[in-house]
């Protein structure tokens, strides 16, 4: 029998293991967390109280109990230690850390971009010192990011000097790198499109729009969907590009994604990039959406049980009259999560599934996720009814007794761009 080990336990672990389990295999969850804190540890055959940090342990271990295979749910520290692991035992792990450099260095990921003309945001040289000349080069407003961090972490939106210094000085703060990204702020319509990946074969699985509920911060995505416009434009003007850059990047198993704007100037330019299953669960509708399922597809990966090409979807070329969406809860302010209403009503619905890693008693941030309800409909009037229905019935606590969460109520908007996309605009 294959022993399998999942590193930590974030968003997918449970998943995975309960996969990993129906195919025969053993598996083990190692965190530093109790059981009855770990949802994966609670489904799995056994479970490790040990610090995911400490490889070389882990690695000794794993040689000791017989581990067949290591994988990580969605975490980019455990994916990082997945990675060490897997090159030191041998084991098969798509992503590689030659690759996975440019998804955590947005700099150099902006220069390879550079190197092989792919459309970039303007950015300006600006250094610790924050001198008066590298200042005035600057045209606002720019956005200032951490070039090691993702989902809207370190990110300010700048219109002036002063905000620019205490946007870098934040970002600096909050990153273990030295370099900050200090560039063009485009307004326009967002997207980000995921690949699979096997030998080097790319496959553009679904371009996703994203989008914020009017009045919010534009980086707070209420919506991941594949319902978008300009899918065939996408599919023809930029995607060629995307692929020549995860190729450039050494991108050769596995799923990656790239995140892309459509400027006021109606061009498109490239983001950043990510070498991982992404934290807002789009993946996850693609199994009743193009009958993949990612999950089973990457666990398989790790157990040398590698797909065939054949079973990976074409790549998308027009837009989809299903729908895929993730609907993610920001939070609307920051508390502590007191009670949970309406989650087992909203989940009857057996397209809908729910993913948090947050229990009742503890503390959220204030704008950031506190969950995620990720699901397939059969066209825009289901999916607009599936959030409808979600915003009436679940209510996140604080312990001020008031909701948590931002609720998505732009449905007229998402109507529009569906059928705009269905009519190839």
């Amino acid at each position: 029998m294959k022993k399998l080990l999942m590193i930590g336990t974030s968003l997918l672990s449970k998943e995975m293991v309960q996969y990993a389990n129906s195919i025969g295999v053993y598996t083990i969850v190692a965190d530093p967390g109790e059981t009855q804190k770990s949802e994966a540890k609670k489904v799995a055959n056994e479970a490790w109280k040990v610090n995911v940090a400490d490889i070389d342990y882990l690695e000794k271990r794993a040689r000791e109990e017989g581990v067949n295979a290591i994988i990580c749910g969605i975490s980019e520290f455990c994916l990082e230690v997945c990675m060490e692991l897997c090159k030191r035992l041998g084991f098969p792990c798509y992503c590689t850390p030659e690759a996975w450099h440019y998804s955590r260095d947005k700099a150099d990921f902006k220069a390879l971009c550079r190197k092989i003309g792919a459309p970039l945001a303007k950015d300006y040289f600006i250094s610790k010192d924050l001198t008066d000349e590298e200042l005035e080069k600057v045209e606002f407003p720019v956005v200032v990011k951490p070039v090691d961090l993702s989902g809207n972490r370190g990110i300010n939106y700048c219109y002036n000097k002063e905000e620019l210094k205490e946007a870098y000085k934040y970002a600096l703060s909050v990153s273990k790198s030295d370099k900050i990204v200090v560039e063009k702020l485009l307004v326009g319509k967002e997207w980000y499109s995921n690949y699979a990946i096997v030998d080097g074969e790319i496959r553009l699985l679904s371009l996703n729009g994203m989008y914020a509920q009017p009045g919010e911060l534009k980086n707070l995505y209420s919506l991941t969907t594949t319902v978008s416009d300009n899918v065939e434009r996408f599919v023809r003007e930029i995607n060629p590009k995307i692929e020549e850059v995860l190729r450039e990047v050494g991108c050769k198993n596995g799923l990656a994604w790239m995140q892309v704007m459509l400027d006021q100037d109606n061009k498109f330019y490239i983001i950043e990039m990510g070498y991982r299953l992404p934290g807002d669960m789009t993946t996850i509708p693609y199994t009743d959406l193009l009958n993949f399922d990612v999950t089973k597809w990457l666990v398989d990966y790790a157990l040398g049980n590698k797909w065939d090409l054949s079973k990976i979807p074409q790549s998308q070329t027009v837009a989809f009259s299903k729908t895929g969406c993730s609907y993610s809860l920001w939070s609307n302010r920051e508390g502590v999560i007191k009670t949970i209403k309406g989650l087992d009503q909203v989940l009857k619905d057996k397209r809908i599934t729910y993913y948090s890693l947050n229990h009742i008693g503890d503390h959220f941030a204030y704008h950031r996720p506190i969950g995620v309800l990720a699901f397939a409909s059969d066209n825009i009037e289901q999916m607009c009814a599936v959030i409808d229905k979600i915003n009436q019935t679940l209510v996140i606590e604080d312990e001020k007794g008031e909701n948590s969460f931002i609720k998505y109520t732009d449905f007229q908007y998402m109507k529009d761009l569906y059928y705009a996309g269905l009519r190839g605009e």
